[in-house]
């Protein structure tokens, strides 16, 4: 069994500490026998996210679609992947990526493989995945996440929608924000009807902005997120065809190899490890803890070389972090817990540039941390391996590393208790086991020891990109950073750049495009177009264009996303109907359209120039990279990983070269047009037999 996972874009919404009320007590106690009473479920749902920034409002929608039945079918469709169980068949469906399925075996049954399936994906939210988990401590760590930290409450059933619902109040952790909600559960099915953003309640802590730039921060701080059902029908007859799953044209199945399947037994053997441990094993388990000195805050300075004798515990943080932020007041709980044992260290490791020390020490003092903290050296980040934060690693009496924690959890300061207790009292640590050599041997041949996969689709790991070799000669590789490619503030953003000096500019002016000459700043030409290739799309944007030079001529190439428009009561939402690509020769060619498949959309257009009068189009997705024609033909494909930068540019001779700058930094030869295939050989002519024979 695997799991597949990505990086999600809302998370779980309901996180928190458990909260000591009486109320919520006794509905958590009842609320699991609900859900148990359910047979089948049948839901369509909806995620609304609304933000502004420079005047202008977006909302974006996205659709999710629910089916149970007990007790082995699970249809569950987010907006990035999506999962079919019946039996003991599963098939998971990544579309927006790699638009690709892969096919596999739910041998133990529907709960079992979902208590391995990471859930992010689909946005399985708190009921589904106590709906799907039957394991009773699972269900109280999922209900522990769902009644938030001090404020969390209970509030007075209301109706919605014409059912009667139970109304609590919590917190949530998105990408961008950590917030209150106000989630309105049926009262008599226990599903989820509604989640909505909500002021913070009276006595819970503010949310600091930890953004820089003030626009960004006003943004982040007044995004609005809202959970709709907007169809839900229970114990209704749903058959077997409503759980199969039909491969959409164009999808590519991935076939499992025999090496992955090696990868994932591996996994499967850590995934049990880890759960009896409380920690994680990593490439460092049961290996001598790399030094460090560590300038604290309060002054002095730690080194982890001269704590031998004493379990070391330390917390690598970063105050951008909101997971991070959270756990703070575990690892305050963790080191009161031993302030008076002196075997014991739990230390601050704070991830932060040395400018925002003042924000670090804001933070410090605003948790009373009274532990040792300081703003840590980048080279004993890489050198435990940290990539996800917050990373908690421990460290044995004798200097040897024990294991990891990545992540924040309510569980945090008593699962790190567990572990510190059982060394102190001589136990050996499951997740302290080392790594065998094939383990190390699957990690450097790029097989993700989480998924199984070798193209790696869980988060930790990115597939490798492997360019066309008819277009694109290797020149030189190399690899800088062990431990993948760490996530910077920009990393994804901008897929595609050209250090080539651009020849032009096109601006839209109504229905004209101005063409401004890149190396004059004169205007070259203005081109009078067809007023629906300037259209505004619903949410008030004019399509993105460019001029692409071509041996037969220039041409115009733009791109254009359109949405459904739904307005109820004061709001609006959009939800995404169709992309397309457009253009016309010039100076007045015959305009041609072409809508991209669904669930399709493009990042960007970019033009490369390869010389004075030609240039190359080049279309960047989430998954890959498109070399088009003037025509919007797709030429080429290119899968590029979502951490990987394409920069194309010139080298000495002129020519024109790629760097790919990722997990490695490599330099490619551009050959374009690709070089042809190859003819097969002529088969050789049958010899005459000689005449009279």
């Amino acid at each position: 069994m695997r799991k597949w996972a990505a990086l999600a874009l809302a998370g779980c919404f309901w996180a928190g500490t458990v909260a000591a009320d009486e109320a919520l007590d006794a509905w958590r106690a009842a609320y699991p026998a609900k859900l148990d009473a359910l047979r089948t479920v049948r839901e369509k749902a909806e995620l609304h996210m609304e933000m502004a920034i420079g005047g202008m409002k977006s909302v974006q929608v996205m659709e999710l679609e629910f089916l149970f039945r007990r007790p082995d079918a699970l249809v569950a469709k987010g907006p990035f992947a999506e999962l079919y169980v019946l039996g003991t068949n599963a098939t998971t469906y990544q579309k927006m990526m790699k638009n690709e399925y892969r096919r596999e075996a739910a041998a133990d049954g529907l709960f079992a493989f979902m208590a391995d399936f990471q859930a992010e994906m689909l946005m399985l939210q708190a009921d589904k995945q106590l709906l799907l988990r039957t394991n009773a401590d699972e269900r109280m760590e999922i209900l522990d996440e769902l009644l938030g930290e001090a404020g969390a409450r209970r509030l007075p059933d209301e109706e919605y929608a014409g059912r009667a619902c139970e109304v609590l109040v919590t917190r949530m952790d998105s990408l961008f924000k950590t917030s209150w909600v106000k989630i309105w559960l049926d009262a008599e099915t226990g599903l989820l009807r509604r989640i909505e953003s909500v002021p913070a309640p009276e006595g819970a802590p503010a949310e600091e902005a930890k953004e820089d730039d003030p626009e960004v921060a006003r943004m982040l701080r007044d995004v609005k997120m809202a959970y709709v059902v907007v169809e839900q029908q229970v114990n209704e007859p749903l058959p077997d065809e409503a759980f199969a799953f039909v491969p959409p044209d164009g999808a590519t199945e991935d076939v499992v190899t025999p090496e992955e399947e090696a990868a994932e037994e591996i996994a499967e053997t850590d995934r049990a490890i880890q759960k009896a441990a409380g920690l994680d094993r990593f490439e460092l388990s049961g290996q001598p803890a790399p030094d460090f000195e560590l300038p604290l805050l309060a002054g002095g300075t730690f080194k982890l070389s001269e704590q031998k004798g004493k379990v070391v515990v330390i917390d690598f943080w970063a105050t951008w972090c909101g997971p991070c932020v959270r756990a703070l007041p575990e690892m305050k709980k963790l080191a009161e817990a031993y302030a008076e044992n002196p075997d014991v260290v739990v230390v601050g490791f704070s991830t932060d540039e040395a400018k925002n020390r003042d924000q670090v020490e804001k933070l410090v003092a605003k948790n009373k941390l009274a532990y040792p903290i300081g703003l840590g050296p980048a080279e004993a980040k890489t050198a435990f391996k940290v990539s996800g934060i917050p990373c908690i690693v421990v460290v044995g009496q004798d200097g040897v590393v024990q294991g990891r924690r990545v992540g924040f959890s309510p569980k945090l300061e008593k699962d790190l208790k567990r572990a510190v207790d059982a060394l102190l009292a001589g136990e050996t640590l499951e997740s302290a086991a080392p790594y065998t050599a094939e383990e190390l041997k699957v990690l450097e041949d790029g097989v993700c020891p989480k998924c199984g996969k070798r193209h790696g689709t869980c988060s930790s790991r990115s597939r490798e990109t492997k360019l066309d070799e008819k277009a694109f000669k290797l020149r030189w590789s190399r690899a800088v950073q062990t431990n993948g490619a760490p996530r910077t503030a920009r990393m994804g953003m901008e897929r595609v750049v050209s250090a080539i000096p651009p020849r032009t500019f096109l601006r839209l002016d109504g229905a004209r495009a101005v063409v401004v000459d890149a190396a004059s700043g004169e205007i070259a030409k203005t081109i009078d177009l067809p007023a629906d290739l300037c259209a505004t799309n619903e949410q008030g944007e004019i399509p993105e264009m460019v001029l692409v030079r071509t041996p037969e001529g220039d041409s115009i190439v733009g791109y254009q996303e359109f949405y459904t428009v739904t307005k109820k009561g004061t709001s609006t939402s959009y939800r995404n109907r169709k992309a397309e690509l457009f253009g016309m020769r010039l100076p007045a060619g015959e305009p041609w359209r072409k809508n991209l498949g669904e669930n399709e959309s493009l990042r960007g257009l970019y033009v490369v120039p390869l010389s004075a009068t030609e240039d190359l189009l080049v279309a960047a997705t989430w998954g890959e990279l498109r070399f088009l024609d003037a025509t919007g033909a797709t030429t080429l494909k290119q899968n590029l990983d979502y951490q990987t930068q394409a920069t194309f540019a010139l080298d000495a001779a002129g020519k024109p070269i790629l760097y790919l700058v990722g997990n490695k930094i490599e330099l490619y030869d551009l050959v374009w047009p690709p070089e042809a295939k190859p003819a097969a050989p002529a088969a050789p002519a049958a010899e005459e037999p000689p005449a009279g024979e």
